[in-house]
């Protein structure tokens, strides 16, 4: 296994997308992601955050396994709450 993509809380990327892990593993998977992104401007910026337990990826990354963590920025605020419902996220 090269790496692992976990994609989580992916809603409209509005205000772009961040990368967790992307300070603790070097790869030409972020330099590729940004250079895409910076030709096609298909997101306002992608982001890079190091480590951080907040979805599955960790356990992977802990075993020894590079993992990338991609969720957009922007959209609606609701998160695990009454607000978030599918009919909230625009699809278009």
């Amino acid at each position: 296994m090269k790496f692992l993509v976990n994609l989580d809380l992916l809603g409209t990327g509005d205000e772009g997308m961040m990368v967790v892990n992307a300070t603790e593993f070097f790869s030409p998977v972020c330099f590729f992601l940004t250079a895409i992104n910076n030709e096609k401007k298909y997101l306002a910026k992608i982001g890079q955050r190091g480590k951080a337990r907040n979805s599955d990826h960790y356990w992977f990354t802990e075993k020894g396994v590079p993992s990338f963590y991609f969720y957009t920025l922007g959209g609606i605020k609701a998160y695990h709450d009454i607000y978030d419902k599918a009919e909230t996220l625009p699809t278009h």
